[in-house]
C-alpha cells in the first residue's frame, strides 16, 4: 500500500495531483506563467521552460523562469518580480473559474481516508482565494486547505505540512504523508520528514520524480489505497536524500 501504517494526516497537492487543471490542453499554472511573461514584456516562453519551475513558490518560480529565458547572468529586480507576480495573479484569476474537474477518484479517496479517521488537507502555491475557489468548485469535503502565499513561505519549505500537523495535533512525522506530482513536492515532504508519495498525473516525468527519491510512485491518487504501488524506492536509496 502507498500509505504507511498508522497514518493520521495526508497533505495533498492540488494542481496536477488532485485537480485536473488543464485549460485548453495546457496546465493552469503553466498557462498563467506563459501569459504573464508575454503580458509583462512580450517574452515568449516554452512549455518546457514553464514546466521546469512548476511547484516552486510562485515568485521564486517567476524569477527562475525569467532567468531561464534571459540567461542566468541577467539581472532581475524584486520590483520587477512583484510586478510580474501581480500580472500572474490576474492571468490566474481569468483561468481559475474554469477549474471544476478533479483527478478521477480523488473524492472517493478523500471520503475513504476520512472514514478511517485520517485528516485530509490540500495545499497549493496559489493565492488563498484561488485555493478556496477550486475547493468550492469541486465541492470537496476536506479538513483544511492551505495557501503557501498566505502562510508566507513557498515550497520546498514545508510550512503547509507543519501547519497542518500543528492544527490537528500530529507530532510524529512518520504518521504524515505528502502527495504531489512534482520534484518540489517531494523536497517539501523530505524537509518535513514525512512519507512522500508521487503521482504521475502531472507534467513531470517518472525519471524526474524518481531522481528526487520519493518513498513510492503511483499512477494517480485513485491508486493510493491499492496494495500495488507503481514504483517503490528502497530505504537504502531514500537515505541518500538530505
Amino acid at each position: 500500500m502507498a500509505l504507511p501504517d498508522g497514518v493520521e494526516l495526508v497533505v495533498f497537492d492540488m494542481a496536477g495531483t488532485t485537480v485536473d487543471d488543464l485549460v485548453d490542453g495546457e496546465p493552469l499554472v503553466i498557462a498563467a506563467f506563459r501569459a504573464a511573461l508575454k503580458a509583462h514584456d512580450g517574452t515568449e516562453t516554452s512549455f518546457d521552460q514553464a514546466n521546469a519551475v512548476r511547484g516552486y513558490e510562485k515568485k521564486d518560480a517567476l524569477r527562475r523562469l525569467l532567468a531561464s529565458v534571459r540567461g542566468e547572468s541577467a539581472s532581475t529586480t524584486d520590483s520587477e518580480i512583484d510586478t510580474l507576480f501581480d500580472i500572474f495573479k490576474k492571468e490566474l484569476d481569468k483561468l481559475t473559474s474554469r477549474m471544476n474537474c478533479e483527478i478521477k477518484g480523488t473524492s472517493e479517496i478523500f471520503a475513504e481516508l476520512r472514514r478511517r479517521g485520517v485528516k485530509i488537507c490540500v495545499g497549493s502555491g496559489f493565492p488563498e482565494h484561488v485555493v478556496k475557489t477550486i475547493v468550492e468548485n469541486l465541492g470537496w469535503s476536506v479538513d483544511a486547505a492551505f495557501s503557501s502565499v498566505t502562510l508566507g513561505k513557498g515550497r520546498p519549505d514545508p510550512i503547509m505540512i507543519t501547519t497542518a500537523m500543528e492544527k490537528f495535533g500530529v507530532t510524529d512525522p512518520k504518521r504524515v504523508v505528502k502527495i504531489g506530482d512534482t520534484q518540489v513536492d517531494i523536497e517539501e515532504g523530505r524537509n518535513a520528514g514525512v512519507f512522500c508519495v508521487s503521482v504521475l498525473t502531472g507534467t513531470q516525468s517518472r525519471e524526474k520524480l524518481e531522481a528526487a527519491k520519493p518513498d513510492c510512485i503511483i499512477q494517480s491518487v485513485a491508486d493510493l489505497l491499492d496494495k500495488r504501488t507503481d514504483t517503490e524506492v528502497k530505504p537504502s536509496d531514500r537515505s541518500e536524500v538530505g
